[in-house]
């Protein structure tokens, strides 16, 4: 059935209630219920970049961040393994058309796995033999397609690409061919099942393998940027802050503080620090959506991202997560104590967004890589 952009959004809207009901099953279980993960398949949120000359809907990056930031209210573990699994369109891109669609026979296919080259990926007649270990494989537990970016070599010797650096080739290939280990024990995230995996002498065929420093095979707007991996990441970020702020209204409604016996609504300071989450939040969002509507109208425009714009999707990106992390922070100290328990929504709240804030294209160590960009530089990243 074909879904368009709008469906997908009212869809994942229906599924609110039924995730953040299961928030703590979702974490007690460390990875999302096959139940769960048929229901995002059925709402098409798993297909979202999938291209329309199949029958995907091809959303625009702002359609997908919205989904994110919708599933990610409700719990940031869903949210999460969407944004990630939903990669499948980016990763077809970069394949012959035919061997793309062996790969992925279904648009609703669930991809995971890791970009950076933790493996080995020897050359051999007609593909690779890869062998590796790889961490922060989210939803490896429910995907279709696994993914590991690999450093290419020739028998013992690795093959050096035209930059002098080692090359690094992302390699696919089934769920099936890789073994996922239970190593996802950790502060926040806890359902989102990024595991570790890992895979010997695995034959990759040629063809279902690309590098992210060669261009695209599909023309289409929303694949001509290889950093469109990560665009949509803003939405988890926006979600976990959206959510945290809506749980201590609720809250202030209704908890009386003592020994002042006053509604915690009227507190000066409460409300003082529902105005300045509020703030934040609506700064981060306004220049997460803006770039998203730049890339958006850039890429169909000219088919690529000029450097500032480029810059604009980094620095957002960065600055909606840290603004998440602030925001679920100043959101524990404004409910108190009680936002200790584990039954408070407020102590996942911040666990995730400390745990989200550690990615690598999060971290702060990536605005030294953005700042090249601020600089009339290209950084040594694809994806910058």
């Amino acid at each position: 059935m074909r879904l368009g952009s709008a469906e997908i959004i009212q869809f994942a809207r229906k599924l609110v209630p039924q995730v953040a009901a299961r928030a703590n099953e979702i974490a007690a279980l460390r990875r999302l219920p096959a139940d769960l993960v048929a229901d995002l398949k059925a709402a098409g949120v798993f297909r979202m970049p999938m291209p329309a000359a199949w029958g995907g809907p091809e959303m625009s990056p702002r359609a997908q961040n919205e989904v994110v930031e919708i599933l990610s209210a409700a719990d940031a573990s869903v949210g999460w393994c969407v944004m990630i699994g939903s990669d499948a369109g980016f990763y077809a891109a970069f394949l012959e058309e035919g061997a793309a669609r062996r790969l992925y026979p279904d648009l609703d296919m669930v991809t995971a796995g890791m970009l950076q080259p933790a493996g080995r990926a020897v050359r051999v007649p007609g593909g690779y033999r890869v062998s590796g270990r790889w961490g922060f494989g989210s939803g490896s537990t429910h995907a279709d397609v696994i993914a590991g970016g690999c450093l290419v070599f020739e028998g013992d010797q690795p093959v050096l690409a035209e930059s002098g650096r080692p090359l690094w080739r992302v390699m696919l290939a089934p769920a099936a061919d890789w073994q996922v280990l239970d190593t996802w024990y950790t502060t926040g995230l806890a359902g989102s099942g990024s595991n570790d995996y890992t895979t010997s002498d695995l034959f990759v065929p040629e063809e279902h393998s690309f590098s992210l420093l060669e261009p695209p095979r599909r023309k289409e707007p929303l694949y001509q940027f290889p950093g469109m991996f990560f665009v949509n990441m803003h939405g988890v970020a926006l979600g976990i802050a959206r959510r945290a702020i809506d749980v201590v209204r609720r809250l202030a409604e209704e908890k009386t503080l003592v020994p002042e016996l006053v509604l915690m609504k009227n507190v000066p300071r409460v409300r003082s620090a529902l105005a300045r989450a509020e703030g934040l939040l609506g700064a981060a969002r306004a220049y997460a959506y803006e770039t998203m509507d730049r890339v958006w109208e850039a890429l169909q425009r000219e088919g690529r991202l000029s450097r500032e714009l480029r810059l604009h999707v980094g620095l957002s990106r960065v600055n909606a997560f840290q603004t998440a992390r602030d925001v679920a922070q100043l959101m524990g100290d404004t409910a108190g104590s009680s936002s200790i328990y584990a039954s408070s929504p407020l102590d996942r709240l911040l666990r995730d967004a400390i745990t989200v804030r550690t990615h690598v294209v999060v971290q702060d160590r990536l605005l030294e890589q953005i700042a090249a960009l601020a600089v009339g530089e290209d950084p040594p990243l694809a994806f910058l």
